[in-house]
């Protein structure tokens, strides 16, 4: 069945003037991210002298911690709205990651490191039922796309300019950076206490016209969202997706780039470099190929050349040389495509399932997908290149991707034509 005309595409400049002041601040707290986001584990293991292996624990709580805090933060959000979550969660980040620069010890690492999720468990959930809730349903795919291009591009300034001012030798320069980091964060902060109260909750429903029947749904609770099968499978996809494709691009990725290939390990940054590019110049040309057509067709283009991208990066060990550092940089770049497409699609297809009133959980629950990802990807990714195994972990990248692509164009079958991206028949 062929995919309908496309329906009119809502303008950037038309939306909602707070969703352009949101943008602001985004763009602010990826600046701040990128400046410190890489080398958190410089600092902690070369700066501050704690144990590899400790460090290792400390990030592995991080994503336990998170897993078991996300429940927590998506009934907060549908309780409270988005915006006090996404208040109290910048301030608390804001204070924690300043305070990173005074961590000496692997007590005070991983204590830090714990508020530092609890500030973070809502926040992008928060952001993304906010977003959802100000445009209408048409823009959704459109704005978390810029939103996502906003990141990314944040992320790699901040990337650059960090890389010239850090020294190793230097504490200071390290304590220099997070305390920039934190005031990031005041000014995101300073962008969501200027927004009118009320931003982004629930709207309260028109009432109805007299003698009109009002159906009566089930009281918002974690059982109906666990209980909602279509979303599970959307969970279960992604969470394959996101192991074998997300989740490898920094362990899995620099360990066969470096020790199986053998290419030089700053030619790493020429590779994040393209990938950021492709984001960054590809995102609103992707916008226009998602327009009009199914999403589940979407996330299944993004699987197939996340597949084809570990292939070519793959192919980096059968080569020598500048050849080998080509196919890292290009399979990198090819990954950042299939990212253009999955940003944008992954949280309107959860929307497009979510109530209302359970749009936190909701969001919550696809937020987790990325916790587990981030656990199980690197710890397989150790295990098997770590362990002389390398063709086995190319398999495992390039056959679970490949899998997840033919899953979620099986997944169509479970859902409506809105539900799968096509406005017009809704």
């Amino acid at each position: 069945m062929s995919d309908p005309t496309p329906t009119a595409t809502l303008r950037l400049r038309d939306l909602d003037p707070r969703v352009h002041r949101l943008f602001l601040g985004f763009a602010f707290s990826a600046l701040g991210s990128g400046l410190t986001l890489p080398f958190l584990y410089v600092y902690l293991a070369e700066v501050r002298g704690i144990e590899t292996a400790t460090v290792g624990w400390i990030f592995a709580w991080m994503g336990l911690l998170g897993f078991a805090a996300a429940p927590v933060g998506g009934s907060l959000i549908d309780r409270y709205g988005p915006r006090p979550v996404m208040i109290v969660g910048l301030v608390v980040e804001a204070v924690c990651t300043a305070s990173i620069g005074l961590v000496e010890t692997p007590a005070e690492g991983f204590l830090v490191a714990s508020f530092i999720v609890v500030g973070t468990v809502g926040l992008w959930p928060a952001a993304t039922a906010m977003l959802t809730r100000l445009v209408p349903l048409e823009a959704r795919e459109r704005v978390y796309g810029v939103n996502f291009m906003l990141l990314n591009a944040g992320l790699g300034i901040g990337g650059v300019l960090s890389s010239l001012v850090i020294d190793t030798e230097s504490v200071g320069s390290f304590q220099r950076l997070y305390l920039l980091d934190g005031l990031t964060y005041l000014a995101y902060i300073v962008v969501l206490v200027t927004l009118p109260r009320g931003t982004g909750a629930m709207p309260t429903p028109d009432d109805p016209l007299p003698g009109a029947v009002v159906p009566e749904l089930e009281q918002a609770s974690w059982s109906v969202v666990v209980r909602d099968r279509t979303l599970l499978r959307i969970v279960a996809i992604s969470i394959l997706l996101i192991t074998f494709g997300y989740a490898q691009m920094e362990a899995g990725l620099a360990a066969y780039a470096v020790t199986v290939a053998e290419i030089p390990a700053r030619a790493l940054g020429w590779a994040y470099a393209a990938n950021t590019g492709a984001i960054v110049c590809g995102q609103l040309l992707a916008l226009r190929l998602i327009n009009g057509r199914r999403r589940t067709t979407m996330l299944a283009l993004c699987g197939g050349i996340w597949s084809v991208s570990w292939l070519v990066i793959a192919w980096s060990d059968a080569v020598d040389g500048w050849v080998a550092v080509a196919a890292i940089v290009l399979g990198l770049g090819l990954f950042g495509l299939g990212e253009t497409l999955f940003a944008p699609v992954a949280p309107a297809i959860v929307n497009g399932l979510a109530r209302e009133d359970m749009r936190g959980r909701y969001n919550a629950l696809q937020g987790m997908t990325w916790t587990v990802g981030s656990i199980v990807g690197p710890a397989s990714a150790g295990l098997l290149i770590g362990h002389g195994h390398p063709g086995i972990w190319v398999s495992c990248v390039v056959g679970g991707t490949a899998l997840a692509a033919v899953l979620f164009l099986n997944l169509r079958r479970h859902l409506t034509d809105a539900q799968d991206g096509l406005v017009a028949s809704a």
